[in-house]
């Protein structure tokens, strides 16, 4: 095919002995040290990671189409696959999806050297592959059980196929539009994403005397089996659809007062003190999120204007290094005895990561520098999938593990791009590289900075709470008011809240009032509350009180023991006749200024049957 550059010329032949040692080679070198990553430090999967290995068991355990709340806010392709793995491997899950894992995420670096077989040289393929095999950041997050990983097979093999088929003039619609469908499957914004990999891949070029067979090849290969995911869904959840219905929650929760602290927060709580009446039908919530979100972006439109650029900015240079979080350093990734060596470890290895994205960044500008659109339409078919990409997350929401298939992707066209400099003269090579390296380098100096003033100025003003906890059917309902400090998390049986200061004066308070109702069959209830301080050895600083009926119940102090654990306040059996006025305190007695004894004295609080406590 005319008009893509140096991919015109094919390349000279290699032997098989030759591609097989490569392949190998290149096999070993991606797997070896992603293994020996995750058997280093063996990452537990929590929160969202955690749900999807809980989605995968419950396919395994009930069945394919079990209905449960997993399927509000996850697409079912990674837990589908999990779910075969358990089967094979019931002993360890967590052990199996993590292992499984580093070795999909280790088989990656091999797709382009196997698809641009007899499109690019030897080198050309061997340094794409070697930039995805020894890619730190990736390699250092290749145990964490996400969708962000497991989306980078699909999305690989779709961007190595489009170039392929623009290449060789010749499109492979199944291919292309079986690699959709299952980009679509882990991970639903793909549906938007990957479009322009799938009409490259899949037609590769135009022409009329294919392109009709070629495009009802694809639309039966992607459409088939994402119609198959959209009748599971139905079975499960009586709705018919691809995609959940969370995005507009998730929107919501980037959108927020205060919620650039981490980039996103839980919703519920701000919806709780704005509409608490959508909190008794989370549908309704979700749908409403959307609502909400554009409410608090046109009330705040150049402050969310500077927050999407600022954290887009931050996310594309130094994305990478926010994912040691969930794989070392949250503190129950690991087991406590791996928690001084994975610090010390990401302490090392934190600086690297964002040089490594900026000079990824630095390479990928330069290449675009260099590659005109009518030259280089693989070039800018790559593109238009991490604009999109990105575009979709700066204006939604973003963590920094949403990026990877960003880099990688920047990774295929930097590998077209040095095949391409060998058609630039000298001096215009080096001219984009350094403007290249200059603007990467001055994003990444100019974001952390740009993010610091962001959340200096994302302030959150007092509020008053109103939500309800339940257990579930049959169970107890604790109708709760809260007007003095913060509803920091909430969830259907559970809450979390601290003092409304960071730095709180002695006797600030953070206080629920709640009304326990019993279900019409007669259950034991317990309150439990989390003493989330682990160091211990400071008494007098912070404390939490129970209060039942006016008649305190339980008193600790939350920094004087080591350790953390569960509380409990036994509520005994319980029926429809029971209305006891509960009262929960956390109180700042003699706090540190300047230790943040608001965030580490967080209490965390459930009603539970009393069978069911863990």
């Amino acid at each position: 095919m005319k008009g893509v550059g140096s991919l015109d010329r094919r390349p000279a032949p290699v032997g098989a002995r030759t591609e097989g040692i490569c392949l190998a080679l290149l096999l070993a070198l991606g797997l070896l040290p992603r293994l020996a990553f995750v058997m280093l430090f063996p990452t537990r999967p929590v929160s969202d990671f955690a749900s999807l290995v809980s989605f995968a068991l419950l396919l395994r355990d009930v069945s394919l189409t079990a209905s449960d709340w997993h399927w509000d806010f996850f697409n079912p392709g990674l837990p589908l696959v999990l779910s075969l793995l358990f089967r094979i491997f019931p002993s360890s899950p967590e052990a199996t999806a993590r292992l499984a894992t580093a070795v999909l995420t280790g088989l990656v670096p091999a797709l382009p050297f196997v698809l641009w077989r007899g499109v690019l040289p030897l080198r050309s393929r061997l340094f794409a592959s070697g930039l995805l095999t020894v890619w730190p950041g990736q390699i250092v997050f290749s145990g964490v059980v996400a969708q962000d990983n497991w989306v980078l097979f699909p999305v690989v093999a779709l961007g190595a196929l489009a170039v392929r088929s623009l290449a060789r003039g010749q499109g492979h619609p199944l291919a292309a539009g079986l690699l959709y469908a299952v980009g679509v499957a882990i991970r639903q914004e793909m549906l938007v994403v990957l479009v322009s990999l799938l009409a490259a891949a899949s037609l590769g070029g135009w022409n009329r005397d294919r392109w009709k067979r070629a495009l009802l090849t694809c639309l039966l290969a992607a459409g088939i089996p994402l119609l198959l995911l959209a009748f599971q869904r139905q079975a499960a959840t009586g709705r018919f659809a691809v995609t959940t219905e969370h995005s507009g929650y998730s929107i919501l929760g980037a959108y927020i007062p205060g919620a650039t602290t981490d980039a996103w927060t839980n919703p519920r709580p701000y919806i709780a003190s704005v509409e608490p009446s959508l909190l008794q039908d989370p549908e309704e919530a979700q749908r409403q999120g959307a609502r909400l979100a554009l409410r608090e972006a046109l009330r705040r439109p150049v402050f969310h204007a500077a927050r999407i650029t600022a954290f887009t900015l931050n996310f594309v240079t130094a994305g990478q290094t926010a994912n040691l979080y969930w794989c070392l350093l949250a503190p129950e990734v690991l087991p406590p005895s791996h928690h001084a060596r994975a610090a010390a470890f990401s302490r090392f290895v934190g600086p690297l990561l964002r040089v490594d994205m900026t000079l990824f960044l630095a390479l990928f500008l330069a290449t675009l520098l260099i590659s005109p659109v009518r030259r280089s339409p693989a070039v800018w078919v790559l593109c238009a999938a991490i604009v999109l990409k990105v575009g979709l997350h700066a204006v939604t929401a973003a963590q920094g593990r949403y990026f990877l298939p960003v880099t990688a992707l920047q990774i295929l066209v930097i590998a077209l791009g040095a095949q391409d400099a060998a058609d630039r003269s000298r001096r215009r090579l080096v001219a984009a590289v350094a403007a290249g390296a200059v603007v990467a380098t001055g994003l990444a100096l100019l974001a952390p900075g740009a993010v610091a003033r962001v959340q200096a100025r994302d302030v959150d003003g007092p509020r008053t709470y109103r939500f309800t906890l339940t257990t579930p059917k049959p169970g107890g309902t604790l109708a709760c008011g809260m007007d003095r400090g913060r509803l920091t998390d909430l969830y259907r049986a559970e809450a979390a809240i601290e003092t409304f200061q960071r730095d709180p004066s002695p006797g600030e308070t953070a206080t629920v009032a709640c009304e326990l109702t019993g279900p019409k069959a007669r259950l034991p209830l317990v309150l439990q509350l989390h003493d989330a301080y682990a160091p211990g050895g400071l008494p007098g600083r912070m404390y939490v009180r129970v209060a039942v009926d006016g008649n305190e119940v339980l008193r600790r102090d939350l920094a004087a023991e080591p350790g953390v654990g569960w509380m409990e306040v036994p509520f005994g059996v319980v029926g429809p006749e029971t209305r006891r006025k509960v009262l929960i305190e956390v109180v700042a007695v003699h706090p540190d200024p300047g230790a943040a004894w608001g965030k580490a004295a967080n209490v965390r609080f459930r009603l539970t049957r009393t069978e069911e406590r863990r």
